[in-house]
């Protein structure tokens, strides 16, 4: 048995243990009386099943507002022992969270691989091929590291093993896409790469598409698949470099790029042709940079095959739902998450905008406040648009871990299962990250120290009843605020340089 499998059954081990053991010392009272394990979510998961079993709607259930697929896969061992009722509260029980917590350890599985992948990579083009033997001073195994980032952290542990259904609907999908995008030899094969990425490009929108219809939120990452995949038919399909190339935007290295930005009279001259690094603090030259990237996605049979599956995926599945449930299931489960407020358990700053809105029965909200309320979008898209295109055709899942917690940051709602989106990213982008750099020190200690104060602030409205919501929205405000310098420190951790291959039409980056 080698390694990644033996941390994947020790951590699908654990979490099958707590499933059975913590509901029994706190759900049913024997450890501590008023604090429950089950996550609410997973009891309105369970009853809408009961009314798929019962030939009704899952959107009959309040507050069911998911994909009625979901409720239709753990209405199964329910619809199958309708006369077993021992077997009935056993599937209700635990049915779901098991298959909750297999999703989590496979996602966990699948980045071990995958870092487990781009080290051999690594260590291939360093000609390392014993890197790991020569570093005597590490004391943990690389794989070891690797589980711990995913199949041994307690968050996802605690979050699927409470009852939550981000693992299945939303994550694996989504680490699935990364792993299909990513999936190449390791030595370059220019006539099988070519066909492959075809392949890969139609499984990746598959599976992109299913995690659309089940949660929204990935369609910010349409175009950063759509980039990355354009870029790698370009890498291979491309022979030579000319002025005709240039002025078609399409071919071009970056270099080039570059050196026209750089003389171009809305962005003033640079002092040299070419940049070592992206322009990160010229917003024209990305917006024209931005420009140029767009030209690719549309003209590349990877990118458009992406966009077509993704789309065709998407809108089946949401067409079967609507025709088996009628409109609701459009409403509730997908449109409802374009204006969701909710300010129970919520870490946004605009926590306490939406419990005062939500405190004025009856009341309408003024035209200022429908606008003030698409506010947080413009940071939203300005960021999303940047990494989609000035980072995801070099660095994907740099790209797809920035979009996702800059999403989560500025978003009106943000719970503990939305930081399960970018966690289960920072694994296969993490060593390109400066982790030992004073300012990163500083960001993560803020982090931390934010974190406290609002879990201590909850807790005192949550728990003691008292009257504290004010100190939680300071506390969310700390939390934001610690968010975005841990951002900044990403970024500017992120040290790259140009490095151009012949016969590859967009040049790579490579860590410094």
């Amino acid at each position: 048995m080698n390694a990644p499998t033996r941390h994947f059954l020790i951590g699908l081990a654990i979490r099958l243990l707590l499933i059975f053991l913590l509901p029994i010392l706190l759900d049913d009272g024997l450890l501590l009386r008023g604090v429950r394990y089950t996550d609410i979510d997973y009891d309105v998961f369970t009853d809408a099943a009961e009314h798929v079993v019962h030939g009704r709607s899952p959107y009959e259930r309040h507050t069911y507002r998911y994909t009625p697929f979901l409720a239709g896969f753990l209405a199964l061992p329910l619809r199958y022992h309708e006369n077993s009722l021992s077997i009935r509260v056993w599937s209700r029980k635990y049915f779901g969270k098991i298959f909750f917590s297999i999703a989590d350890a496979v996602c966990g599985y699948i980045i071990v691989m995958l870092r487990r992948r781009k080290r051999s990579i690594r260590d291939k083009q360093q000609n390392l091929t014993d890197a790991r033997g020569k570093n005597n001073w590490q004391t943990l195994s690389p794989d070891f590291v690797d589980a711990l980032w995913w199949l041994y952290n307690p968050l996802p542990i605690n979050i699927c093993t409470r009852g939550s259904a981000e693992s299945l609907v939303v994550l694996l999908p989504v680490l699935g896409t990364v792993a299909i995008a990513e999936m190449r030899p390791l030595e370059s094969h220019e006539r099988k790469w070519s066909s492959d990425i075809i392949v890969r490009a139609c499984l990746a929108g598959i599976l992109h598409g299913i995690g659309i219809h089940a949660k929204l939120y990935p369609l910010i990452y349409t175009v950063s698949f759509m980039a990355y995949f354009s870029h790698q038919q370009q890498s291979i399909s491309t022979t030579r470099v000319n002025s005709y190339c240039f002025q078609t935007g399409w071919t071009h290295v970056l270099s080039e790029q570059m050196e026209f930005l750089g003389n171009c009279f809305c962005c003033g001259p640079s002092k040299s042709t070419v940049s070592n690094t992206f322009p990160w603090r010229h917003p024209l030259r990305i917006f024209i940079v931005s420009i140029l990237w767009v030209q690719r996605l549309f003209l590349t049979t990877s990118s458009i095959l992406f966009l077509i599956f993704t789309l065709g995926t998407a809108g089946t599945l949401t067409y079967a739902a609507v025709y088996l449930y009628g409109s609701e299931a459009l409403n509730e489960g997908l449109l409802y998450h374009f204006q969701r407020v909710d300010h129970r358990h919520n870490y946004s700053m605009y926590f306490y905008w939406i419990y005062l809105s939500r405190g004025r029965a009856g009341a309408t909200l003024s035209s200022s406040s429908l606008t003030w309320r698409h506010i947080p979008t413009i940071p939203q898209i300005f960021i999303l648009g940047f990494a989609s295109l000035g980072i995801a055709p070099y660095d994907l899942t740099l790209a797809l871990f920035l979009q996702t917690f800059a999403f989560v940051a500025f978003n009106k709602v943000v719970t503990a299962q939305y930081f399960t989106w970018y966690l289960c990213l920072l694994p296969l982008c993490s060593d390109r990250i400066a982790w030992k750099s004073k300012h990163m020190m500083f960001s993560l200690a803020f982090l931390f120290a934010a974190i406290i104060l609002w879990l201590l602030s909850a807790f005192t409205l949550e728990m003691l009843g008292w009257r504290s919501h004010r100190q939680v929205w300071i506390a969310s405000l700390f939390f934001f605020v610690a968010n975005l310098n841990l951002l900044n420190a990403i970024l500017n951790g992120y040290k790259v340089k140009l490095m151009s291959f012949p016969g590859q039409g967009w040049s790579k980056l490579k860590m410094s």
